[in-house]
């Protein structure tokens, strides 16, 4: 009995998260933003130099991990994937901080450290 409440605790607590991200309103700011770092890396020719500003530049605009990741999901290319969910946009937050914010200095880049998906960074 006590092998099959453990077995159900460990099952129901793995899929619990309490700090997921969320679908968020996305602001104008945070979406131009996104939309220039999505026409960054749509562009071949875009030096890399320009990708980290873009990059940059949509986590100082966002307010939080939730409004970036929404925005991501809807503008996918703008981290060089053809399609991404909230989740899976926000999952991806720690290539733009290690990159273009390795001091988490940022609101997105602060709020996902604070959250825990920059634990491997």
């Amino acid at each position: 009995m006590a092998a099959a409440l453990s077995a159900m605790v460990l099952a129901i607590s793995g899929c619990v998260n309490f700090d997921a991200a969320r679908t968020s309103n996305v602001g104008e700011d945070c979406q131009s933003a996104i939309q220039k770092q999505n026409e960054a890396w749509s562009d071949h020719e875009t030096p890399q130099m320009k990708i980290s500003e873009a990059e940059k530049m949509a986590l100082s605009a966002c307010e939080n991990l939730d409004e970036w990741s929404t925005a991501v999901s809807y503008n996918p290319g703008s981290m060089g994937y053809p399609e991404l969910s909230t989740e899976d946009a926000a999952n991806t937050v720690y290539l733009a901080c290690a990159s273009s914010d390795p001091g988490r200095q940022t609101p997105v880049c602060a709020d996902a450290e604070q959250r825990g998906y920059l634990d491997a960074t």
